[in-house]
């Protein structure tokens, strides 16, 4: 049955539509049902036949156009107000169910679910709710998603924040809220269909380590994983580079598919923090025969991306980073459009750069003069273990 408010209601219902939350845990039981009860009994109470509405609107010089937009506007209204009434009752049976030890369904909520209590995690749920208010379809299916198999709600469990992403800029400021949702959905059907999942909920929970090598001084180099909450901003997945250790460079990707196409967005790459970050990387680059760290994590990405079929990978560019406020006012120095080109990548119409996954050359020694051609050998039997050992790292991990 279709529902047909007053529009002098339409206002008041996002204000009234909190208040559940307000009561939610403070002992008022009977006010937490009476809200609720309202939302039920208000479209009852103010239902108005459409053919009426009509006919009193258009007797005061309203046409049907306006009459069917106060009509979509009283529509939106009610399901935001219903959606906020689901996600309070979700909330609460999740609550009984967790206190009960049975296991509990994602929900809007669980993004705060490790917060300390107070009023931090009132003013967090308030965000939320509003949040979902505004986005209501694309939250109704963004927890569907969640809540559709056993792996995906330990996925969302493990990392929370993981639930806030469609509503904040991410990896790309070029994606707008429904690009993100399709951007994250494909990532993680792309994850699951490849039998990645177990690999992706342990480096959620930890870093992963997917293989080590050496240097020419016999420094130990280590390729980690991590997944959603490293960079969590930039890529759902984290390639670190370490050396004794410490983190030289870091890598956030998230793979999706654009235009029928699977490609992976490369969204951050950043380097090593405190007063001796540059020291570390010219000694990195020197041990590893003149390979600088960073060109090393984007090419591993690039061949994750071949050995899974990917067809492109997408560099963010300077005016597209989600920190793009940080590096207009100097706070980030970064330069990443030069650092693209300088690998050779593409500029795209949108401002980030683009490098083919499936023609990377292979570098040519004749070109290479005699006296540095021992180095540039070494070098390329260096990346060749490297990328060996993190493919093997990465595939190794199926179940």
């Amino acid at each position: 049955m279709t529902m047909h408010f007053k529009s002098d209601y339409r206002r008041a219902l996002p204000s009234i539509a909190l208040l559940p939350l307000l009561f939610a845990d403070i002992g008022f039981i009977w006010l937490g049902c009476a809200v609720p009860t309202f939302f039920l009994i208000f479209p009852w109470l103010f239902n108005i036949p459409l053919r009426v509405l009509k006919r009193v609107l258009a007797t005061i010089g309203i046409g049907e156009k306006s009459a069917a937009r106060l009509n979509l506007m009283a529509k939106q209204s009610f399901a935001a107000a219903e959606l906020v009434s689901n996600l309070h009752n979700a909330w609460r049976k999740d609550a009984r169910s967790s206190r009960s030890g049975k296991p509990t369904r994602v929900t809007l909520y669980t993004c705060v679910a490790h917060s300390r209590p107070g009023l931090s995690q009132w003013a967090k749920r308030i965000k939320l709710t509003a949040r979902g208010m505004r986005h209501y379809r694309i939250t109704r299916n963004w927890l569907a998603y969640w809540n559709a198999t056993q792996m995906r709600a330990e996925l969302a469990k493990a990392t929370p924040r993981l639930l806030q992403k469609i509503y904040r800029p991410y990896q790309s400021l070029r994606l707008r809220s429904q690009d993100r949702f399709n951007v994250l959905v494909s990532h993680y059907d792309f994850i699951l269909q490849r039998g990645l999942g177990a690999l992706v909920l342990r480096a959620a929970r930890s870093q992963v380590l997917l293989g080590s090598f050496s240097g020419k001084t016999d420094s130990a180099y280590e390729i980690r994983l991590s997944a959603i909450a490293a960079l969590d901003r930039e890529g759902e997945l984290a390639l670190g580079l370490y050396c004794d250790q410490r983190r030289l460079f870091s890598v956030a990707f998230t793979f999706y598919k654009s235009e029928s196409i699977w490609c992976i967005g490369v969204g951050c790459l950043q380097g090593p923090r405190g007063n001796d970050a540059q020291e570390r990387v010219r000694h990195a680059t020197r041990d590893m025969f003149g390979l600088r760290p960073k060109a090393l994590l984007i090419r591993l990405v690039r061949e994750i991306g071949h050995a899974y079929e990917c067809k492109n990978v997408i560099l963010v560019g300077n005016k597209n980073r989600v920190l793009c406020h940080q590096v207009r006012t100097g706070k980030v120095l970064a330069d990443y459009d030069k650092f693209w080109q300088e690998i050779g990548a593409m500029r795209r119409p949108d401002g980030d750069h683009q490098l083919p996954c499936d023609d990377i050359p292979i570098p040519n020694l004749q070109d290479v003069p005699s006296h540095k051609r021992s180095e540039a050998r070494k070098r390329i039997d260096l990346t060749g273990h490297a990328i060996q050992v993190a493919l093997t790292g990465f595939s190794g991990s199926r179940i």
